[in-house]
């Protein structure tokens, strides 16, 4: 098999992840990404995104000497018995997934790869992609030998370290039982039992969970609507079903806002896109994704009963990206609701204390403010999107002294009511009936 070295290919969230663990584990890492200025950054130690101790796990492996970048797929894959294509896929305004350059990845390394070598798919693909990758290295790498296997990627936002250590799902998707094997010299140590399925049914798995969590939210969500009309606490509610062994402890069945960020909503895409090609009805599927669409709509619903006028009203939004503790704004709830916001228009201002600076130069249409404070200032109404840590600790006497109104609307239930109240402010949130019983007192 030759020295155990790694080839890491696409460097955002996953494949920098990823590549700093497997330098951790003891492995020759070099990851490889076209873009200079992400490997100029990473070859300093410093990650482009905000992942919770990434960029110590980079010092490390670089000062130990296992970890290196370069922007050249094919000098990455020379001499490595392993390549790991991880890629974070991009999807587009439908969430539907752009393979273009993962394709054009493949076309590059193929000649260069080395006999029996073995890659590892993690990017998010649809069903049938990994056999079209196979077809590109046999067509383009003939006699080589060269094994191609999917693993679902475990990666969760702000515990993306944690997650590659010790993944949730240790399953991996081949139909060549040796590259398993091989694989298991690698990733064996990560989990007590990996479980070997087909490529097909590896790919198809990453699509199943993420459709089943996306169902989840938006039945948490609906009922939460519900509770919140009756009276009953919603919160509560999902509390207690998890106890239900046939449910679990971690099940999504708190309410709040719809999903977002496009991991869950792409794979719901994927599979109802199967269904339109082979004639299939996927009603849930369809249900599902008109009622999460619907639920982030609930925030401006909320604000048209609390206020006058939404038009030339100030609203304030804390928290921009897609959840706490990344850096990540793609395709978050916030912004979507901040869209809706300004088309009935309000005048945004907004804070957040990890949103990438840079990514944040794309958006228009709000005012971005370094301090929370100063954009409550005058405002008519606060909206708590994401829930970082750093909120927790705002004085809202300070925060009843900047707002010229009193209506906060707190998506994630990071905040104690009663504290709110106290401070002379109009505590509303989702999903937890206290309104209803409040007014039925």
């Amino acid at each position: 098999m030759g020295s155990m070295s790694i080839a890491v290919l696409g460097l955002w969230h996953q494949g920098i992840v990823g590549a700093a663990c497997l330098a951790e584990m003891g492995f020759d890492v070099t990851g490889a990404d076209p873009n200079a200025e992400t490997i100029s950054r990473l070859g300093s130690g410093r990650a482009p995104l905000f992942e919770p101790g990434l960029d110590e796990l980079l010092a490390t492996g670089i000062a130990a000497g296992r970890l290196r970048f370069t922007t050249s797929y094919s000098d990455a894959v020379r001499g490595a018995p392993f390549v790991f294509v991880m890629f974070d896929t991009p999807v587009n305004e439908r969430d539907e997934s752009d393979l273009s350059g993962v394709f054009a990845c493949l076309e590059e390394i193929a000649p260069g790869l080395e006999r029996n070598a073995t890659i590892l798919v993690t990017a998010q693909v649809p069903v049938g992609t990994c056999d079209r990758l196979a077809a590109i290295v046999a067509e383009k790498a003939p006699g080589r030998n060269v094994a191609i296997a999917y693993m679902p990627e475990n990666l969760r936002l702000g515990q993306a370290i944690e997650r590659f250590r010790a993944p949730a799902l240790p399953v991996i998707g081949t139909d060549d039982p040796a590259a398993f094997d091989r694989l298991l010299t690698v990733l064996g140590p990560l989990a007590e039992q990996w479980q070997h399925v087909s490529l097909r049914t590896g790919e198809m798995i990453k699509h199943a969970l993420n459709a089943f969590l996306g169902v989840s939210i938006c039945f948490a969500n609906e009922l939460g609507n519900i509770c919140d009309a009756v009276g009953a606490d919603g919160k509560r509610v999902g509390e207690i079903l998890r106890l239900e062994p046939r449910v679990g402890t971690k099940a999504m069945l708190l309410p709040g806002l719809g999903f977002s960020g496009g991991t869950l909503a792409r794979d719901m895409q994927t599979l109802r896109g199967f269904g339109d090609e082979h004639g299939l009805d996927t009603p849930l599927l369809d249900g599902a994704w008109e009622a999460n669409a619907e639920q982030n709509r609930l925030v401006l619903r909320k604000l048209a009963l609390a206020l006058p006028t939404l038009k030339g009203a100030r609203v304030a939004v804390l928290g921009l990206t897609y959840k706490a503790d990344t850096s990540t704004l793609r395709r978050s709830a916030a912004l979507e609701v901040i869209g809706d916001l300004v088309a009935a228009g309000a005048v945004v201002s907004a804070h957040d204390p990890r949103a990438d600076r840079e990514e944040l130069k794309s958006y228009s249409g709000f005012s971005f403010f370094e301090d929370p404070l100063d954009a409550l200032a005058g405002a008519a109404a606060l909206i708590l999107m994401t829930p970082w840590s750093d909120y927790k600790t705002l004085n809202f006497a300070d925060v009843r002294e900047r707002m010229a109104g009193d209506y906060v609307l707190d998506t994630a239930g990071l905040w104690n009511p009663e504290a709110v109240r106290d401070s002379g402010l109009t505590y509303d949130e989702i999903g937890r009936g206290r309104q209803k019983a409040n007014a039925s007192r």
